[in-house]
Parts: C-alpha cells; sequence; structure tokens
C-alpha cells in the first residue's frame, strides 16, 4: 500500500493549489483525480483580480483581462455602463488553466493519479485508507476533499448535506476572432451580464476573451417562486442567444454549440473538517451566492487548508479537535463575506429594473456593488457604506421616477 503525507481528492483549482502548497514544505502529497487532463468545465471562467494579487504565478495561465461592464436589466431599459482603465476581471480558459495548475503543483514535487475515481474512503485511528477504482488503496494522514459538489469525500465523512440550494447553469465556449471579438466587444472586451433574462431568478453572462467568447446563464433555485412552473433552461438558453443577435450583440451567424450543463453550491457547509479531514472550494460550498464565482475561494481554502494541514503534520495530530482551526481560519478570511452575501440571494427572485436604474443614476453604489460582487471589496468591511449608498440611491430614485 503505497503511503502519503496528503492525499487531495480532486484536482481543480482548490486541490492543485492545496497540493502546491504542501509539496512545496518538502511534504508527500497525492494529487487524484477522476478524469484525464486537459478536461473542461462548466464555468464562465472569469476570475476576480484578487486572484492575481493573492497568486501571482497564475498570470502565465490568464488569457485576457476585460476592462469594463455592461450591466442589463431584465426589460433592455436600463443599463449600467462601468468602464476601467485597469482590469476588470481576468479571463481564463477553464480547460487551459485547470491543467496549468495540477502542472504547477508537479513541479514543486506532487505526484499526479489522473482517470482514478475514489470509490472509498475510511477514517482509522492513525490513518486513512482511500480505495481507487475498487482495486488500489492508499494510506494517508490527512484526505482534503477538493472534489466538487458532489464530494465522494464529503459523503463517505458524512460532512454533505441535502439541500436544494444550488445554482442550475448552462454555458458554451465558442471560438470567435480577435476581430470579431473587437467589433461587438471592443478592445477593452467588455463583459456583459443580463440580470433576470428570460425572467430566471438569476442572470446571462458573456464574457468576451482573446480568441474565444463564454456565454451562459444560470439560475438560483433558492430563489424561484416554487409555485412557478419550472421551466427549460435549455430552451430559455436558445431565446437568450435569439434575443442577443436580435440587439446586434452577438452576430447574426452565431449558434449555440458545446454547450454543457453544471450545478453550483451556494451556501457553505455548517462543518468543513472532520478526523484527518478538511473540504475545500465546491466541496466546502464556497462560492459567491450573487454570482456564481467560486475560483477564489476554492484557491484561497486549498491554501488555508494546506496551511492547517502542514500544522497537524508538524504537530503529529491529525485529530478533528485540531483540524478545527481550519474552519475558523477560513471565517476570518472570506467566510463573513459569503455569510453577507448570502443574504442577498433570494433578491434574484424579485423584480431587477429597480436596482439596474439605481446603479445607472448612482455612481457611488453602482462602484460599491461591482467591486462587492466582482470580488474587488469586501461587503463585510463595507457593509455600512453599502448600506447607507444603497438608501441615498433609493431617495434619489423617487425623484428620479417622477
Amino acid at each position: 500500500m503505497d503511503k502519503y503525507d496528503v492525499v487531495v481528492v480532486g484536482a481543480g483549482p482548490a486541490g492543485s493549489t492545496a497540493a502546491k502548497c504542501i509539496a512545496e514544505k518538502g511534504f508527500t502529497v497525492l494529487l487524484v483525480d477522476k478524469d484525464k487532463f486537459p478536461r473542461d468545465k462548466a464555468c464562465g471562467g472569469g476570475l476576480p483580480t484578487r486572484v492575481l494579487k493573492r497568486f501571482p504565478y497564475v498570470n502565465d495561465l490568464i488569457d485576457s483581462f476585460s476592462y469594463g461592464s455592461f450591466t442589463h436589466s431584465s426589460s433592455m431599459r436600463y443599463t449600467l455602463k462601468f468602464l476601467r482603465d485597469k482590469p476588470l476581471i481576468a479571463n481564463v480558459l477553464r480547460k487551459d488553466f485547470d491543467e496549468g495548475l495540477t502542472k504547477l503543483a508537479v513541479e514543486t514535487g506532487a505526484i499526479f493519479f489522473q482517470g482514478k475515481t475514489v470509490t472509498d474512503i475510511s477514517i482509522q485511528k492513525e490513518n486513512a485508507i482511500i480505495e481507487l477504482d475498487g482495486k488500489l488503496k492508499i494510506e494517508a494522514k490527512i484526505i482534503l476533499g477538493c472534489d466538487g459538489i458532489r464530494s465522494i469525500v464529503a459523503e463517505k465523512t458524512h460532512l454533505n448535506s441535502k439541500t436544494n440550494d444550488i445554482c442550475i447553469c448552462v454555458v458554451q465556449e465558442q471560438p470567435m476572432t480577435e476581430k470579431e471579438i473587437e467589433k461587438y466587444f471592443t478592445n477593452k472586451k467588455i463583459v456583459h451580464l443580463f440580470i433576470k433574462t428570460q425572467k430566471i431568478a438569476g442572470y446571462g453572462w458573456i464574457f468576451p476573451k482573446k480568441n474565444h467568447v463564454n456565454i451562459g446563464m444560470g439560475e438560483f433555485e433558492s430563489a424561484v417562486n416554487k409555485k412557478k412552473e419550472r421551466s427549460n433552461i435549455k430552451e430559455l438558453y436558445n431565446d437568450f442567444i435569439k434575443m442577443l443577435k436580435e440587439k446586434k450583440i452577438l452576430p447574426k451567424n452565431f449558434t449555440p454549440e458545446n454547450l454543457k450543463g453544471g450545478t453550483l453550491p451556494i451556501f457553505p457547509l455548517q462543518k468543513t473538517y472532520a478526523d484527518k479531514v478538511m473540504l475545500c472550494g465546491d466541496a466546502a460550498g464556497f462560492v459567491n451566492s450573487i454570482t456564481g464565482e467560486g475560483i477564489y475561494y476554492a484557491m484561497a481554502s486549498g491554501e488555508i487548508a494546506a496551511d492547517v494541514a502542514l500544522m497537524a503534520l508538524h504537530a503529529g495530530n491529525t485529530t478533528e479537535q485540531f483540524l478545527s482551526q481550519y474552519q475558523r481560519f477560513w471565517m476570518k478570511d472570506f467566510g463573513k463575506d459569503l455569510k453577507l452575501l448570502g443574504r442577498f440571494n433570494k433578491r434574484w427572485g424579485q423584480d431587477s429594473e429597480k436596482i439596474v436604474r439605481l446603479l445607472q443614476n448612482n455612481k457611488l453604489f453602482a462602484k460599491l456593488l461591482i467591486g462587492v460582487t466582482g470580488g474587488r471589496l469586501s461587503i463585510s468591511k463595507y457593509k455600512f457604506i453599502f448600506f447607507l449608498s444603497y438608501l441615498f440611491a433609493s431617495f434619489k430614485d423617487i425623484f428620479y421616477k417622477k
């Protein structure tokens, strides 16, 4: 039986980050993923710029930058135009980004098993046993579950919880010439966001990249009116594309191809650690419940879990009590923001016209909201000025409507 200090299950941004951090310190790490790389993910691929500040080594994996956004109300009557000289978001192709992160982990000393499925996990007194494909068994002192919303690690260690609070999305990443991208989205690669497009409790998006355009839409189930008849999101997506063509936001000959579906968690699990186990990224529910963005939280939680794992290995203590520090650390780092953002999730089920109108007519409120939802500002730090600016914008809106 092969033995490792740490086994990381899932080689997405969370798992690769954790594996890299641990291997750099000289401990043995096995990174396992059920897919063979390169592999794609249903994702917009828009990263908040704070990812680059915290993890500067990802700069070489960035496809392009966007320097502005247009946020449209559901009726398209109101549009908030926000342009910057500095990048608003960094764009990546998940196929290349995730593979690049795994290569960095391997370069630091991590062992990578790809195309291997974890079928069972057994937590024992001195170690943990991970079973792969029902045959190979691996022994580890610590397991990091970075294996997404349907985490086998969370399931086998009883940390998962059944919930309908998810986001269902469809997305396509399609090649487009640089000339076409500049024609339709300018040289600033303007991001388009469509609030409650096609009457969904969520939004649609366009992320123009260097030689690709990423288009998708996502609906937050937690905000859906349960009395409303369920809609087919694929059919709504076709209507969305048709609308974009009519508004000349996309070329007339654009066709939906390679459409992928996916689900995202919305709220963090109540408990993200157990004896010899910690959960990171989507497996722990670390996603912005307003936008669905999760790469920053995945990498941040992977880094924090790695730090706690290193402390545990040095101390020779991998018990649940010792690993409970992980939850305190991520809560202090980004957990307060996730908790506050979660309070606004159900607003996706409410009228969107007012909020876009408020943003369009109040620059301070617009900057704060874009900063908070885009991950450049901490909502827990700016919550009071955010609330006051909203009140001022609402008061001003009364006179605007008159």
